[in-house]
């Protein structure tokens, strides 16, 4: 068993959740309160490394009501700084990592009060990830990865809906929402996206669009 995931995320209409430079400050008031609301229902919230590197997010609920969800942060090599936002204390964290990972760093990390998970081999296999968490009581997870971590997620059917906000700005170049070996065509994926809803926020740029993922095995 796994908890129940949303992958999450603000796009241009060419499909970038990052421009070449890294800049990904897209969404509306509007859209980032609604990000927030789901942030403070969930169980615990998942981003990867290069996600942290850029923007040094803390991942607390700040434009909302609710709790401040788990922080799970997937760094396979442990190449971040203990000095990020997201290892503070104002939130429990929870570091994936490798046993490459240097013992010392480990160290370091633990000494900040920041749990951290060591897995054989050299990437952090999401799935089983996602199962432990399950097993310690988080039924529910927000993905705010970037595209390395939406591939993992999405190509693996480790997801349960997609949310997708499509604003009003094309940068040509930059980070896509998935990023990984891709598809042949439509039909080699192995999952399927149904849609549920799609709205016009009340911004009025963007389109907020939600699908239910369904795994065809």
């Amino acid at each position: 068993m796994r908890p129940y995931v949303y992958l999450v995320a603000a796009v241009t209409i060419d499909g970038r959740i990052a421009s070449k430079t890294g800049y990904s400050k897209l969404s509306c008031p509007i859209d980032l309160r609604r990000l927030h609301e789901l942030r403070g229902r969930v169980d615990a919230v998942m981003v990867g490394a290069g996600t942290v590197r850029v923007d040094n997010p803390r991942l607390t609920v700040r434009y909302a009501q609710g709790k401040n969800p788990v922080r799970v942060v997937v760094d396979g090599a442990l190449s971040l700084s203990p000095e990020m936002r997201v290892f503070d204390n104002s939130a429990p964290t929870i570091l994936l990592t490798t046993e490459r990972a240097p013992q010392e760093k480990v160290d370091v990390f633990a000494r900040k009060g920041v749990r951290v998970v060591q897995f054989p081999g050299d990437s952090v296999p999401l799935r089983e990830a996602l199962e432990m968490l399950y097993k310690e009581g988080v039924k529910t997870v927000l993905v705010e990865g970037g595209g390395h971590v939406n591939w993992q997620i999405l190509s693996q059917c480790l997801a349960d809906e997609l949310i997708i906000t499509v604003t009003p700005y094309a940068f040509g170049a930059g980070t896509s929402l998935l990023e990984g070996q891709g598809y042949a065509d439509t039909e080699s994926a192995p999952f399927k996206l149904r849609l549920i809803s799609a709205e016009v926020c009340e911004c009025g740029q963007e389109v907020v669009l939600r699908y239910k993922v369904e795994c065809k095995h």
